[in-house]
């Protein structure tokens, strides 16, 4: 089939420059601030300690299907990760009308364990982010990051971000040794996000602590295994209620895919009304039947999902939205619209509009 003609990628990223903390970090904190050091071999970005992406993976699609690199230099990493004029061509060249735009550096940032601090990390990231969506405002957009130890720093930070022209932030997939994100401590914050009208995300690898999966197992199999924790986290919020609470909210969970969430669907369902009917349901404070969330409050974004294309009738095609992943390793680029194509041959043609572009638009204002 004739894939949709305007395609957009509801999950890409920065390769943040190498100065954006010296120059946007607030001076209390700048003796601080995340910084690039010069190996004997290669260039690490440093913050408080924090593992950090190997420097060489993070613009991965210039390897192409060659052998990546780990070490790398920070003068030999293209300047479209953060420049919006240099990544123009490479949209064209993919031919994406416009991009959602994650951070890569930033990313580990939520691992930052003093909270003071991390707030001042993602006000500087927040602020760069704003002045590179003045460039191109209808083709890149940049999403914001904000630390939720703090609710009411939160609040504030989300209001003010909204008010530079960021139209969604991320927050930890995951806190540490917190509460979830059903519980009422977390509803301010969820409150301004609908009043706003702003979509909240958690991506892929920004827990509150950095967690590589178990132990002694072959590294494929813990990022085989990641969209488990966004599956517990979005399955919580419905049974407890966040979406009741705030019916208009919208919860991104990218880079999670979305095959997984047609077989969780129909146990949520199948397990409500078996529980229900016997007055097992206890604790729980959703009063819809759970997979009507998807769609309504919950979007995910996949890559490459062709499972999630074969069960979108039971997921909702209102729900799923595609992203490049560029510059990443895993990126699609430059061949993104041939993957589309074979996407594109389970679904209907109002199905794809969505999930390729129209969604992501309605959302976030492209």
């Amino acid at each position: 089939m004739t894939i949709p003609s305007r395609i957009i990628s509801a999950d890409a990223h920065f390769t943040e420059p190498a100065d954006l903390w010296l120059n946007y970090m607030e001076p209390k904190h700048r003796s601080r601030a995340p910084h690039v050091e010069h190996e004997a071999t290669t260039d690490v970005f440093v913050c408080e300690g924090i593992k950090m992406f190997d420097l060489g993976l993070i613009h991965g699609v210039r390897y192409g299907d060659d052998e990546p690199k780990a070490e790398t230099r920070y003068d030999e990493i293209p300047a479209s990760g953060w420049d919006a004029d240099a990544r123009l061509p490479d949209l064209d060249k993919d031919g994406i009308a416009a991009e959602v735009i994650y951070p890569t550096i930033g990313m580990r940032m939520f691992a930052i364990p003093d909270s003071d601090f991390q707030n001042a990390v993602f006000r500087a990231y927040n602020n760069w982010v704003a002045d590179f969506n003045k460039a191109h405002p209808k083709r890149l957009v940049g999403l914001g990051a904000i630390n939720l130890d703090d609710i009411e720093g939160a609040v504030s930070e989300l209001h003010r971000i909204r008010k530079l022209g960021i139209p969604g932030a991320m927050i930890a997939l995951a806190p540490e040794k917190s509460l979830p994100y059903a519980d009422a401590h977390y509803d301010p914050f969820w409150a301004a996000a609908q009043a706003l009208d702003m979509p909240v995300s958690v991506h892929a690898q920004t827990e509150r602590r950095i967690d590589v999966g178990p132990h002694n197992v072959p590294t494929p199999v813990n990022v085989i295994f990641l969209p488990i924790v966004a599956a517990r986290v979005l399955v919580t919020m419905i049974y407890g209620g966040v979406f009741d609470r705030f019916p208009k909210l919208k919860i991104v969970s990218a880079e999670n895919d979305a095959g997984w969430a047609g077989n969780v669907i129909e146990r949520m369902n199948f397990t409500h009304y078996k529980m229900r009917r016997r007055n097992m349901e206890r604790g729980v404070k959703h009063t819809r039947l759970p997979g009507e969330y998807f769609g309504d409050n919950i979007y995910m974004t996949f890559i490459r999902d062709l499972s999630a294309m074969r069960l979108a009738d039971i997921v909702s095609p209102d729900s799923l939205m595609w992203g490049s992943d560029y510059p990443h390793l895993f990126s699609t680029w430059p061949d993104s619209r041939t993957h589309i194509e074979q996407h594109c041959k389970s679904i209907t043609p109002e199905s794809a509009r969505k999930i390729f572009g129209d969604t992501a638009a309605r959302l976030y204002g492209l």
